[in-house]
């Protein structure tokens, strides 16, 4: 594709006044999702119940960053930025969001300027940029606090894009180090970097041309371009490694379940349902419920994406970006699309966020030869698209203010049982036990056995003094999911409210145990060994759990103190 030196208005050919444009409206899009509050989906996992990411950038933060599987993921580089942010901005829910939006407007300026130097065209580059910033798919990465990954990954994988081509006009040492350094950041930040190095063999063939489908140019140039990729391969190797035994750790990779045809069935599912959710972006949720295969479906699918790989192919000469945009879309959705489970899920609009820029070149240099005979045209119509997504986006934004608004418009579009338990949480936390008691009532309708829902459910029975369901529910959730401390200490209360003290104590054990840090737990443990006259460990207890950043019930305090008073 040759310099469009004829684009309509010359101020749009001056790239800075067109990244000025771009980021002034993304800023003001996304400005009201930063006085969102938290929400209680991961956001207490990664931030507000996080010690290590709240006591701020530190020695211990560093070694935690890099050593830590929290969340079944190894991403140093995310937890190191939610240290800094707790560190420079504060704890409060708008240090999060504002440095999330921050991350966002670069990635998709940088992105902007490296499909601009690509491409010599400052319409396609613009417009690909602008749909990346403002397509209403973005909110689910941009807003949710606990996705500063997809944005990290966005920036550092914008960054490789930049120094890719740097490295291409000026090959040296130097320039391969610093893209080698802009993938092992991003790959650091989401294990999804590990599509990088695949897309940048695709960007040799268009618009960098480095190589021709041909049997010549393969030849002479496919074993070089390869060679120089190799060490990005070996290290998408020790990526996955790190992140698998994450995912293990925490039980949320699983890989048996279903044969390998209903795998591809899904696959083919999935693959369409990213397809119709970037050209149509309606009946969003954060769960979308995993449903059966269905099998007429999954082969219309299949045909579907059979259909658009032989046209991508077949034009792969004559109209090159057709083939790479299309294969950055398919590859990039690899590591998520459903081979294997990551949780109780199989799609969500985070996972389009960079596989969807593939889609958008491919489609937008395809609307740019469409008007080469209208060219006046042009920037009209990349303002009416702009507009569109900024209206669709501004209008999903309130969607994300609180736990509340985002459970009730997941719940709008289908019911599920994660939303229901989530949602009855915080009614839990404002103490209206009978709407909690509903919510986890209703998640176990759909799934009987959700280990999280029977604890939950088990914790209200106590206070409306059902002991025995209370602990019924606690053991069916150990059951079903042992490392589930929640469940060990509500039983330990259930058990302790009727006068099992020794059965309390080992179920507060065992919940310390696996969540050390948990500041709740020493404080009920405490008020055990109290009754049990064992003064000295109550108090080295409270000491613990104010040290967590708990707060120590205040008579139990007194009451320990006055008795190691009267001891001495």
């Amino acid at each position: 594709m040759q310099e469009n030196r004829t684009e309509t208005s010359p101020a749009f050919r001056r790239p800075w006044l067109v990244a000025f444009f771009l980021g002034a409206i993304t800023l003001a899009l996304f400005s009201p999702a930063i006085r969102f509050d938290f929400v209680n989906y991961d956001d207490n996992l990664y931030v507000y119940d996080n010690p290590a990411v709240l006591h701020g950038l530190s020695g211990a933060g560093l070694h935690y960053a890099l050593t830590t599987g929290d969340n079944a993921t190894w991403a140093p580089v995310t937890w190191l930025s939610y240290e800094l942010d707790s560190s420079l901005l504060g704890t409060r829910p708008s240090s999060y969001h504002t440095t999330n939006i921050l991350l966002h407007v670069a990635a998709g300026l940088i992105l902007f300027f490296a499909l601009w130097l690509m491409l010599k065209s400052t319409w396609s580059s613009a417009l690909v940029a602008a749909i990346f910033l403002l397509h209403p798919l973005r909110t689910e990465s941009v807003v949710w606090i606990s996705e500063r990954k997809d944005v990290l990954c966005a920036l550092f994988w914008a960054l490789g894009l930049l120094a890719y081509w740097y490295y291409t006009a000026k090959p040296s040492l130097g320039g391969w180090l610093l893209l080698l350094l802009c993938f092992l950041l991003g790959a650091m930040s989401k294990m999804m970097m590990v599509t990088f190095p695949f897309v940048l063999l695709l960007l040799d063939l268009w618009p960098l041309k480095r190589i021709t489908l041909d049997w010549e140019g393969l030849r002479s140039r496919g074993w070089k371009l390869l060679r120089e990729k190799i060490p990005f391969f070996v290290l998408c190797g020790l990526i996955v490694f790190l992140n698998s035994r994450a995912l293990h750790a925490k039980g949320t990779f699983k890989t048996e379940g279903t044969g390998v045809l209903e795998k591809l069935m899904r696959v083919a599912e999935n693959y369409t349902f990213y397809l119709g959710k970037i050209f149509w972006p309606t009946s969003r949720t954060i769960l979308y419920p995993v449903h059966p295969v269905q099998t007429a479906a999954a082969i219309l699918s299949l045909l579907l994406l059979v259909a658009i790989s032989t046209a991508a192919f077949w034009q792969a000469r004559k109209r090159p970006w057709l083939l790479v945009g299309w294969l950055w879309f398919l590859g990039a959705l690899v590591p998520v699309i459903g081979f294997v489970s990551f949780g109780p899920f199989d799609v969500s609009d985070r996972y389009a966020y960079i596989p969807s820029i593939g889609l958008t070149l491919a489609v937008v240099v395809v609307l740019e030869q469409c008007t080469a005979r209208r060219e006046a045209a042009r920037w009209p119509i990349a303002l009416l698209l702009i507009a569109l997504c900024s209206f669709l986006t501004y209008a999903d934004l309130p969607r994300w203010k609180d736990s509340f608004a985002l459970y009730d418009a997941g719940l709008r579009v289908a019911p599920d049982c994660v939303a229901y338990v989530n949602r009855g949480t915080v009614y839990l936390k404002q103490g209206d036990e009978q709407k909690a008691m509903d919510d986890f009532n209703a998640a176990l309708q759909i799934e009987p056995d959700y280990p999280l829902a029977l604890s939950n459910r088990g914790c209200i029975e106590i206070d409306f003094g059902n002991i025995d369901a209370a602990i019924a529910d606690c053991s069916k959730a150990i059951q079903d999911d042992p490392i589930l401390a929640d469940a060990w200490n509500n039983r330990g209360n259930a058990y302790n409210r009727v006068g099992r003290t020794t059965e309390a104590v080992a179920d507060y054990n065992q919940a310390i145990q696996l969540k050390p840090d948990k500041a709740l737990y020493y404080n009920n443990r405490a008020a055990v060994l109290f009754g049990l006259q064992k003064v000295t460990q109550a108090k080295a207890d409270l000491d613990k759990c104010t040290e967590l950043g708990g707060t120590p019930h205040p008579g139990l305090v007194a009451a320990v103190n006055e008795a190691l008073h009267a001891q001495h």
